[in-house]
């Protein structure tokens, strides 16, 4: 399984496979004299890959960080990491191979290639389908379920960024794999590819026993777009007891269908999930947007929703309804920033940022002293998106609020990439004070470690 211990142990072992392949692209460039000896570059190139100085972080600093941050970043982190060494060793392997070595260059690999028990060899099988190996791409696809599910994800990793339609029969296969992680890498890129013949296999895996293999296959399903996928989904949905499937089937209602969807997302704005609730009010507001008008019964529904018990989506039908030119609830925002749930007061500062309520700046201020750390970070946020006003409150506070202030009002400006903030929360990240583990966090989270 691979959970996120695995994960982010894959980037010790993809650096493990950079060391030994281009330990072995050396040693097998030192037999051939003539050619280092007539171009120190070639070797020089690649002593330096060797010594790390491709990469601007070490592997060891990387993975400490990535572990420090929130578990659903993870895997992606990792990606993406993995993508960018992938990308290092392809480009030292062409400059190699442009400085007149040729195919000399793939010889390392090709010999990991050919040895079957050799521990990178799913990795140099990737590597080589990169460089458009038919005999790389043929045994990958043919031995693709029986490497180790780790092996298997981090190729569609690498392959899905280096695209080549030579691969769809591996994502193909890959679509049957055990591993849902696996199964999602498949999906998203045979999506992106529109690949036609994915279209039959992504349905049947709506049946899939994994949440995350369904949550998949529904989305990729509304984006391809070639036939008819309403009735499977309202079977999917009356099918499972998957709260947050049936609420992404809602959410994907607002891509489908007229009237019959309309009258489907009208029946779940009574469900008891508030998931559902909201992502019905959402949906039936994509449909106002394409059809321009919602039948007055189902607008009526909406509106009663402003009292919803959940602010979720309380805060999703205010906004649905302003989409729709109704902007008469500017109490009922004024209400959610005074309440005294600190949900609330964050979904109304959502709102303000949202649909730009200028008119209600001064009230998010106070609120960057809230007690509570998601209402000051959502009101910082909502001010940076309300302009110069709101930019000016913010930088005030960096300088001379309390420090949450300064702290939240950093961190909003730092999203944007302003380097005086982040110097400011590197700053408290190293201060020793209460806050600087805080400070630190947030840095995690902007995938800016301190230096």
């Amino acid at each position: 399984m691979l959970d996120n211990s695995v994960m982010t142990g894959l980037l010790e072992t993809y650096d493990g496979f950079l060391t030994a392949a281009t330990v072995s692209l050396l040693r097998h460039l030192d037999g051939n004299n003539a050619l280092v000896e007539s171009n120190t570059r070639v070797e020089r190139r690649i002593v330096d890959f060797l010594k790390g100085k491709m990469f601007p972080v070490s592997v060891q600093r990387i993975t400490e960080y990535i572990r420090k941050m929130p578990s659903e970043s993870i895997r992606d982190r990792v990606a993406e990491n993995l993508r960018e060494m992938h990308f290092i060793l392809t480009e030292m392997i062409s400059f190699v191979g442009n400085e007149d070595s040729g195919q000399m260059v793939y010889q390392p690999l090709i010999r990991m290639m050919e040895r079957e028990g050799h521990p990178y060899r799913p990795l140099a099988l990737t590597t080589l389908c990169c460089f458009d190996f038919a005999e790389a791409i043929n045994c990958l696809t043919l031995h693709f379920a029986d490497f180790p599910c780790e092996m298997r994800w981090m190729a569609l990793i690498l392959l899905k960024k280096r695209w080549n339609d030579k691969f769809i029969p591996i994502f193909l296969k890959a679509l049957d794999d055990a591993e849902p992680e696996v199964v999602r890498i498949a999906i998203l890129a045979l999506k992106n590819a529109a690949v036609i013949s994915a279209v039959a296999p992504i349905r049947q895996l709506l049946r899939s026993p994994a949440e995350l293999v369904v949550l998949t296959a529904v989305s990729a399903l509304v984006e391809f777009s070639t036939f008819d996928v309403m009735p499977d989904l309202l079977k999917l949905y009356k099918d499972t007891d998957n709260q947050h499937i049936k609420a992404t089937v809602v959410s994907a209602f607002g891509d489908l269908g007229d009237s019959a969807a309309i009258l489907f997302l009208s029946e779940c704005l009574g469900e008891t999930d508030t998931r559902v609730r909201a992502n019905a009010v959402m949906a039936l507001k994509k449909k106002f947007e394409k059809l321009g008008a919602l039948p007055s019964e189902v607008f009526t529904r909406i509106v009663d929703l402003k009292n919803d018990p959940d602010h979720r989506v309380q805060a999703d039908s205010i906004q649905a309804l302003w989409s729709m030119g109704h902007t008469d609830n500017r109490s009922d925002i004024e209400k959610m920033l005074t309440s005294g749930g600190e949900l609330r007061r964050s979904a109304g500062a959502y709102l303000c940022g949202k649909l730009k309520l200028l008119h209600l700046v001064k009230q998010l201020e106070p609120l960057t002293a809230d007690s509570s750390w998601s209402v000051r970070k959502m009101a910082a946020i909502s001010l940076l998106a309300l302009g110069d006003s709101g930019k000016a409150i913010l930088r005030k506070l960096m300088d001379f609020g309390d420090p949450n202030q300064q702290i939240v009002a950093a961190f909003a400006f730092a999203l944007s990439g302003d380097s005086d903030a982040i110097e400011k929360l590197i700053a408290q990240s190293y201060s020793g004070s209460e806050f600087a583990e805080m400070a630190t966090g947030l840095l995690l989270g902007l995938s800016m470690p301190p230096a």
